[in-house]
């Protein structure tokens, strides 16, 4: 577990000063109240020992604090005082207008609610900071996240494991975690109670479909919180597991389609000869000799093995160079996921095209652009029909990338090259373009929907608050707004010249190939 987590200094600022300041406001008032009532004496009674109370309890929790900070510089006295939330300063300004409002119009029904609302906060508040105090309230707990299982496959379930040790939970409190695993899945959320404080805890959660890539799972956020949410700990940081996704292999419905004209000039040429033609040598047998081209007649007389070379110049398997084009700059100005699902099809397309060539007898290298520490390296891998794990592992690391053009990895080989629609160009010699274009799925997604209801959200969770729905709306409609800006800007509105493929994923989760003319 890492240091705790520091909030914006002046919402900090904002919600020390509600400790007292409110509080402070309404006791003045109330004292200097020119025409005392048995009203404001209950209020000045009641309120003022609360106030003093919590006043030297934040005096005392200052002074540790600097005392501390001797010591450790990182300590920050502002950051120690910082206990309350959102809601418990809404709580402290409204019940102290409350009780000036009942002051000044002597309303003592108003009155009333006022200080049980003060009255609340300040007992949660002084319970808070004696339960909430030292360093880190969870510097004894041992906090481990793990993924199961660590390398899946593509939209395969995974599961989150959080196994929590000696967490001390006050009575009263509750621990909060939430994290998630990277921008595109889904935020986890789990809550422990006080009974299981001090033991060993196990929570399984499942955060939906695995989406490729290599995951370095964002930090899990961990604080402590009071039951009415009045107050709340530093938030600490649990050090995220890693998860890899590899890509799902899928079959192409048209697989010789790239082919079907040739292969370049380095195509595979037959070599035709007649029985009596070609040549027939003998050697010495050495490391690596088919044992099948053993000569035993010449080698119990030789006393040593003897192999025949072949007496023909065997036909060579063809050869394609398969590139995907990663360059795209303009994806991290995107906030929608669009640009990631694109790639994600690419590589599928780019897989499945690749595995479907070497089972048909031709020698495939995979090519792409990898990032090597803080920049991007062209990277070969050989594609076996046997074995796809490397290939997989390879696909599993493509990213969009900023440095390497599709024409630094071209050579005079024969070349497939999987890119963008709007990149496809016409047959060019030995190069020919594969563009993808996005399905269904992808040009008209599932939007989640902003429910209306008074408390969308199960009761006392932040989320029911009307600047976080709010907030929410408005996030739906600008990634509406960047998604239709991604598609033009990726796919275009017109379709690739001839000469090239269009591939596209089914709704069966094939590559279906069309040759355009």
């Amino acid at each position: 577990m890492t240091e705790p987590l520091t909030r914006s200094w002046p919402k900090t600022a904002f919600r020390v000063a509600a400790l007292v300041v409110p509080s402070a406001l309404a006791w003045r008032e109330a004292f200097t109240e020119a025409h005392p009532s048995d009203l404001t004496d209950v209020v000045t009674s009641a309120l003022g020992p609360l106030w003093l109370m919590l006043f030297a309890s934040l005096v005392v929790r200052a002074v540790a604090a600097a005392v501390r900070r001797r010591h450790d510089p990182s300590v920050s006295i502002l950051a120690e005082l910082d206990v309350l939330t959102s809601g418990g300063a809404a709580l402290a300004w409204l019940s102290s207008f409350s009780i000036v409002l009942a002051v000044w119009l002597g309303w003592a029904s108003l009155a009333v609610v006022g200080l049980l609302g003060a009255g609340l906060f300040h007992i949660v508040v002084l319970l808070s900071l004696v339960a909430l105090r030292g360093k880190d309230p969870m510097r004894a707990a041992s906090i481990t996240r793990s993924f199961t299982p660590e390398i899946v496959t593509e939209d395969e379930a995974v599961i989150e494991e959080l196994r929590f040790e000696g967490v001390r939970i006050p009575l009263g409190f509750r621990l909060f975690v939430e994290g998630r695993v990277g921008p595109r899945w889904a935020t986890s959320r789990h809550v422990l109670d006080a009974a299981e404080s001090g033991g060993e805890v196990v929570l399984e959660s499942d955060v939906g479909p695995a989406i490729r890539g290599e995951h370095e799972a964002e930090p899990l956020i961990v604080w402590l919180q009071d039951t009415f949410g009045i107050c709340r700990s530093r938030s600490a940081l649990v050090v995220g597991a890693n998860v890899t996704v590899l890509p799902r292999l899928r079959e192409t419905e048209k697989a010789s389609a790239p082919l079907d004209r040739g292969d370049g000039p380095r195509a595979a040429q037959p070599v035709f000869q007649l029985p009596t033609e070609g040549f027939f040598r003998l050697r010495e047998y050495q490391q690596g000799d088919d044992v099948r081209r053993i000569h035993w007649v010449r080698s119990l007389a030789a006393r040593e093995l003897i192999v025949r070379l072949p007496d023909e110049v065997p036909p060579d398997r063809p050869r394609v160079r398969l590139i995907l084009d990663t360059f795209f700059p303009e994806a991290s100005h995107f906030a929608c996921d669009a640009p990631s699902e694109l790639l994600d099809s690419m590589v599928g397309v780019w897989l499945a095209i690749g595995r479907t060539l070497a089972e048909s007898g031709t020698r495939v290298t995979l090519v792409t652009a990898l990032p090597q520490g803080e920049t991007y390296a062209p990277t070969r891998q050989d594609l076996s029909r046997r074995a796809l794990g490397p290939a997989l592992r390879l696909g599993a690391k493509v990213t969009w990338q900023n440095r390497i053009l599709v024409d630094d990895l071209l050579t005079k080989e024969a070349t497939l090259v999987v890119s963008r629609a709007m990149l496809a160009r016409p047959q060019e010699g030995n190069v020919r373009w594969i563009a993808v274009v996005p399905g269904d799925q992808a040009t008209n997604p599932v939007w989640p929907t902003q429910s209306e209801a008074l408390m969308p959200h199960p009761m006392g969770s932040e989320d029911n608050r009307w600047s976080r729905c709010r907030e929410a709306s408005n996030r739906i409609a600008r990634l509406r707004t960047e998604h239709t800006r991604a598609l033009l800007v990726m796919h275009g509105v017109a379709r690739p010249l001839p000469g090239s493929f269009l591939a596209r994923l089914t709704e069966g989760r094939t590559v279906q190939l069309e040759a355009l003319r």
